[in-house]
């Protein structure tokens, strides 16, 4: 019996010296001075021993209340894009490139049917043929100022955008087309400016009409960079082919992101940002320590002034 009383004891002893706990974490951030002038570097001292740091510096984007934002209501939400046009005379192969907009697409291309878009094109300007690659830009156009054109956006449902090449079979090259931005902005009642969608986070898919041989090209991929439409020599077959984004809600928004200085193999003593407009930030640090055995969180902001 003693010697039964005496191996519980030893064996408590022993998962009590085993017993592990999360790492308390200490931490903190101070910068060398509060108030400086654009493009002045802004030097944040760090202590501490947190495994990860997050910085989010206060500007459009990067604020840290905003970091689960998914949704914003808006009455003025515009889209701006640029293209570039080469090869081909503007007599003999018109309206190469025109944009449409749909909420009644599916997004199912078995059933594809151009009776259900919406071509917005007139409201924007685009490429003239142009020898060099110099792209021009679109305009900005709040989307939700279109009715004359037939759309009649329902911020309930979601929407597709599209882009339509065609190339005429005669004499002249057919043009090749380019596109190099796509950006989609809402702008909150606060008066805030938000990334909807972007040429890199448009999902772009292509779809060939009939029996052309010519298709939409996306560089990139799904980190989209270009949208791009060689067209085909003179006298070749008439082409027609679409390029469209995934469907998506005009009132969702990326949520606002920050920079990881650090995770659990990196030291950081200080840390440089450089603001390049006036303003009055407020800096947030996020530090944190997670394990099998718990974690720890703490959260520092700063008020930076930025003059002119």
């Amino acid at each position: 019996m003693k010697k039964l009383f005496l191996m519980s004891i030893i064996a408590l002893g022993l998962l009590s010296c085993n017993k592990k706990e999360a790492v308390e974490l200490k931490f903190n951030v101070e910068p060398t001075k509060t108030s400086y002038k654009v493009n002045d570097t802004v030097t944040f001292k760090v202590s501490g021993n947190p495994d990860q740091l997050i910085f989010y510096s206060g500007e459009e984007g990067r604020q840290y209340i905003y970091k689960d934002r998914l949704f914003a209501e808006s009455d003025e939400i515009t889209l701006e894009f640029a293209t570039h046009k080469r090869y081909g005379t503007a007599a003999a192969q018109p309206n190469t490139i025109s944009l449409f907009a749909s909420q009644k697409y599916n997004g199912a291309k078995t059933t594809f049917s151009e009776q259900d878009w919406v071509d917005i094109s007139s409201a924007f300007t685009f490429s003239p043929f142009d020898g060099a690659e110099n792209y021009t830009p679109s305009g900005v156009v709040n989307l939700l100022q279109l009715s004359n054109l037939g759309l009649n956006i329902d911020k309930e449902k979601p929407i597709y955008f599209a882009f339509k090449y065609q190339g005429l079979s005669n004499a002249s090259t057919q043009p090749r087309i380019f596109i190099n931005k796509f950006d989609i902005k809402t702008k909150t009642k606060e008066g805030k400016v938000i990334p909807v969608l972007t040429l890199a986070t448009g999902g772009w898919s292509s779809l060939k009409i009939g029996n052309t041989a010519v298709d939409w090209i996306i560089d990139g991929g799904s980190n989209t960079t270009r949208l791009r439409n060689q067209g085909a020599a003179a006298n070749a077959p008439a082409n027609e082919s679409w390029v469209m984004t995934k469907g998506f809600f005009l009132t969702s928004v990326i949520p606002d992101r920050g920079v990881a200085l650090k995770n659990m193999s990196t030291r950081i003593g200080e840390y440089n940002y450089v603001f390049t407009k006036a303003g009055t930030y407020k800096v947030t640090f996020v530090a944190s320590n997670e394990n099998v055995y718990g974690g720890d969180k703490v959260i520092k902001e700063l008020e930076i002034v930025v003059n002119p």
